[in-house]
């Protein structure tokens, strides 16, 4: 090959790269960030989830690139970002994060909290999720107990789009505080909890007198907003355990959210996903699986969610 051909050859490489380039910078950014699992084996496991949740999001949405980066990494690439997704225990990330947050979310920055994530305690972080995401945990008058949801309708919103009727057992906060009048606020997860979940006794999770009075009521469990100034939020407070992500509307609803918190178009029936085995959802979790773990049970638990 002489020189010239070896020039048009070295043009065409370097033409290919950058269109490649282009290509998965065209796509939208979303950045999962996560804190250390706790509970126990399979709980709180934000890590296992998020990098699950990616590798969804990657292979069945072409209009996304998603990757995932733990709270002590260079955070450089949130900074790129046309979407957050936060998984903490305490709200840990709101309150570290919050102030290197703060200019994204006026940029239009999507911003999604899962679980422990969404009670970040501190009246000023409180407030902040407010205005971000549209709601919070608020102690002394949100609770958290556990019970089995029955989720039977949902709202004209893509985020819903696929969402089947279904139930699942998890530890559902609710009654959370929300943007004055709900403005901007979309209830997509709702269902009427036991009421032996309101008649705990007074405490910052526990109980309190608006619960109470609040006797046959529907109740909020996951929300998206769209703040005022511009840019969309996302929260969802299950995710207790990592083998709920075996219900196929629950995963359903929180990758439709991703999808849409980062300006994306959710396809028509949602985002499509492969129901995780047992097996599946233990490697992303990568620990030992406990001498006492009741693996049979599991199965048959998975095997009943989407019936």
């Amino acid at each position: 090959m002489n020189s010239f051909s070896s020039s048009l050859v070295a043009a065409a490489a370097l033409a290919g790269a950058a269109l490649v380039a282009d290509a998965a910078d065209a796509k939208k950014q979303i950045v999962f960030i996560h804190g250390k699992a706790s509970h126990g084996y399979g709980g709180h496991a934000y890590g296992p989830a998020f990098r699950m949740l990616a590798r969804m999001l990657n292979d069945n949405v072409p209009a996304v690139r998603a990757t995932v980066i733990t709270d002590d990494q260079d955070l450089a690439p949130m900074e790129k970002a046309d979407a957050i997704m936060l998984g903490s225990d305490g709200g840990a990330l709101v309150k570290k994060l919050g102030d290197r947050l703060e200019p994204l979310m006026k940029k239009g920055v999507g911003l999604g909290c899962i679980h422990y994530t969404v009670d970040p305690a501190e009246p000023p972080s409180v407030n902040r999720l407010i205005e971000w995401i549209g709601g919070s945990y608020e102690r002394h008058w949100s609770v958290n107990p556990h019970w089995e949801a029955e989720f039977k309708a949902f709202p004209d919103h893509p985020v819903a789009r696929g969402l089947k009727p279904f139930k699942a057992q998890d530890e559902w906060y609710y009654h959370m505080r929300f943007a004055e009048g709900m403005r901007g606020v979309t209830p997509i997860l709702s269902a009427v909890p036991p009421e032996q979940t309101r008649q705990r006794k007074d405490g910052p999770h526990s109980g309190n007198p608006h619960v109470r009075a609040r006797a046959g009521m529907t109740e909020i469990v996951a929300w998206v907003y769209e703040r005022p100034a511009g840019g969309r939020g996302f929260g969802f407070t299950g995710m207790h355990v990592h083998w709920t992500w075996a219900q196929d509307s629950f995963r359903k609803c929180v990758l439709n959210a991703l999808v849409w918190i980062a300006g994306a178009e959710v396809p028509a029936g949602g985002v499509p996903s492969k129901t995780p085995t047992l097996e599946e959802l233990e490697a992303d979790l990568g620990q030992p699986r406990p001498d006492n773990f009741n693996a049979d049970a599991i199965r048959k638990q998975i095997a009943e969610m989407n019936r």
